[in-house]
């Protein structure tokens, strides 16, 4: 027994050693692609701004990069447990009930990774001929899918490795999946034969979801399932509707842009704008939490990223608000709700995905934020006003004068070109919004490392790593729920919602007040991008039939399903700022209630008057 006992232990210690060696070596190689595909879209601009002309292979490699790169991440995330997943679990649960959960957890993945491997494998297999312009095999595309199946496993084999009964679980859970797989040949789930795939696709889902699977793997273990037992959807075709939805060119804006938001933050860029909004309105009562919100939506019109807002805002200023007097809480719910500006304010990531699934002008979606997001800053001001004076936070001071609002202004000033520029330079039609991306990284790099030599390369190696990582795991989420809508819409789905709404609903606001119960009660569940995703090839055709123009829907499912990320359960935006600040999540979701009535407001306002979300691109015209 002893001897047994010394294996394991033994083979815990390779494994973990092993996982590690390929975690670094995954790192780098997700390093490496983000920056070939930021050279490869730069290439391009350079190409044909500067000499007049275009390389016709950089769009083809850097949505090939992009493939890779999503596949790769979503592996590293597995290792990181950087996956989104529901928290309906309590915390206090008996040990063994924890262990049953943990290894249920681990054969779903293990089963929804061996099915994507092998589906990958078959496609990559079956796909012939070369790309247009890259002249290279169309199998390297897809070759990356099993790579990461298998490299994922490794990393759920390895997942606390160090304690030897959870490395047999895991081996166990692993070894159990391969086995059922094997099963679904030999006509394992017969018995569901002639059930509506759909249904057993959403009863799949919630289960997988509610027993603590993230949410990208709760969407392919449902598609699968639903697959392998009505044969609606082969496993190659799953995968190669994960890799063509996913992969848009749109899309690949998503990266560039959240790579600038992590520079921006590296390189300390972020202060000058907290310095310039504290010069702006840190004199009036509540001051900090005014400059909270403000800076939020100066960010927001850089990075597009809610999440890294609410990380970076609760690192820099609670600290600061707490020690002004302002309640732990306040200061936490001031920048969870303030984060969803970044997904309101162009150039939003949130609008990009949205733009790719109701294929609408990217460039009217941005201009259509910018009110909205304007509105809704005032009223989170507003209410901060009002809870300030309630409270007696941090009374009004004298008015920062003249000379420090513009010394403040001229720091801030190179930061603020990228909005500028990237907002200008997509309305006018002068570049697409996946170059404004890589161009507003270009700058921000440049300043940050170059200008003011404010990190160094190891450090801009880990950004850019983290960065690509969080770029792939969004990448994922989108590739998991393109096959998911598709099952849907084959099964009219739609359609039968459409008729259903049709009736409880007589007029346009009518609509939209179903479609507005619908996103609170998704966001609430589920993580904005998966929870858009899903509803809006479900609600556009019924919403755009009752003449609602697709753009002004699409801000107000952002607004409304970003609300989410500050409402219970599942609140992303409140868990990272009470996790960062060490606040009870439950105190912080009290406290975000008056900000979330005031938002919501807003989204009505925006739904009975349209000018307020289209009207300025209609003046611009």
């Amino acid at each position: 027994m002893s001897a047994y006992r010394f294996s394991l232990a033994t083979s815990s210690l390779g494994i973990g050693r092993a996982a590690t060696g390929l975690e670094s070596l995954v790192r780098f190689l997700v390093f490496g692609i983000l920056l070939a595909m930021t050279l490869a879209v730069l290439a391009g601009v350079v190409s044909r701004y500067v000499f007049n002309d275009s390389f016709s292979w950089t769009e083809e490699f850097a949505i090939w990069c992009f493939t890779w790169l999503i596949f790769l991440g979503a592996a590293l995330g597995v290792r990181q447990q950087r996956h989104v997943a529901g928290d309906f679990l309590p915390k206090d649960l008996p040990a063994w009930l924890t262990g049953v959960l943990g290894f249920t957890q681990n054969l779903i993945l293990s089963l929804t990774l061996i099915m994507m491997l092998f589906g990958g494998y078959q496609l990559a297999d079956m796909v012939g001929g070369t790309s247009a312009s890259l002249q290279w095999p169309t199998a390297i595309k897809y070759a990356v899918i099993p790579i990461s199946g298998v490299i994922a496993l490794v990393f759920l084999l390895a997942r606390d490795a160090d304690n030897t009964g959870i490395l047999v679980r895991n081996l166990a859970a692993i070894v159990i999946a391969g086995l059922i797989y094997a099963g679904l040949d030999q006509g394992l789930l017969g018995p569901l034969q002639g059930v509506s795939p759909s249904l057993i696709m959403l009863v799949v889902f919630f289960l997988a979801l509610g027993v603590g699977v993230p949410v990208s793997f709760s969407l392919m273990f449902g598609v699968f399932l639903a697959s392998s037992a009505s044969f609606i959807l082969p496993a190659p075709a799953v995968v190669q509707n994960m890799v063509t939805g996913s992969t848009k060119f749109i899309l690949l804006a998503i990266p560039f842009f959240l790579s600038t938001g992590y520079l921006l933050n590296l390189g300390g860029l972020s202060t000058r704008l907290i310095d310039f909004a504290t010069s702006l309105v840190g004199h009036l009562r509540g001051g900090l939490a005014h400059v909270n919100i403000l800076n939020s939506l100066m960010v927001g019109g850089i990075s597009g990223s809610s999440s890294a807002d609410a990380a970076s805002s609760t690192k820099i200023l609670v600290p600061e608000m707490v020690k002004r007097g302002y309640s732990p809480a306040f200061s936490c719910a001031v920048t969870a709700s303030s984060a969803i500006l970044p997904n309101v304010v162009p150039p939003a990531i949130a609008m990009l995905v949205y733009a790719s699934v109701a294929n609408v002008s990217i460039a009217r979606l941005f201009m259509a934020g910018i009110v909205p997001a304007l509105m809704a800053a005032g009223a989170l001001m507003l209410v901060a006003y009002w809870i300030s004076v309630r409270r007696q936070y941090q009374t009004a001071t004298a008015r920062a004068p003249m000379a420090t609002i513009w010394h403040t202004f001229v720091r801030a000033l190179p930061v603020l070109v990228i909005t500028v520029g990237v907002l200008g330079g997509i309305r006018f039609g002068v570049i697409t919004a996946t170059e404004a991306g890589v161009v507003a990284l270009l700058w921000t790099f440049v300043l940050g490392k170059l200008v003011f030599k404010a990190y160094d390369w190891k450090q801009f190696y880990r950004s850019f790593v983290e960065c690509g990582t969080d770029a792939a795991l969004v990448g994922f989420l989108i590739a998991a729920s393109v096959p998911f809508a598709w099952i849907l819409i084959a099964e009219q789905v739609p359609q039968e919602i459409v008729g259903w709404a049709g009736t409880a609903a007589d007029s346009q606001f009518g609509l939209f007040i179903i479609l507005l119960v619908v996103l609170a009660v998704a966001g609430m569940f589920l993580d904005l991008t998966p929870a858009m995703l899903i509803i809006a090839p479900l609600f556009l055709p019924m919403m755009t039939n009752a003449g609602v123009d697709p753009v002004q829907l699409g801000i107000v499912m952002i607004i409304t399903l970003q609300l989410g990320g500050i409402s219970p359960p599942v609140g992303l935006l409140v868990f990272i700022t009470s996790q960062i600040a060490k606040v009870s999540p439950s105190a912080v979701f009290r406290a975000a209630v008056p900000f979330i009535a005031a938002t919501m407001v807003i989204v009505l306002l925006l739904c009975m008057f349209p000018a307020l979300t289209i009207g300025l691109w209609n003046l611009l015209e």
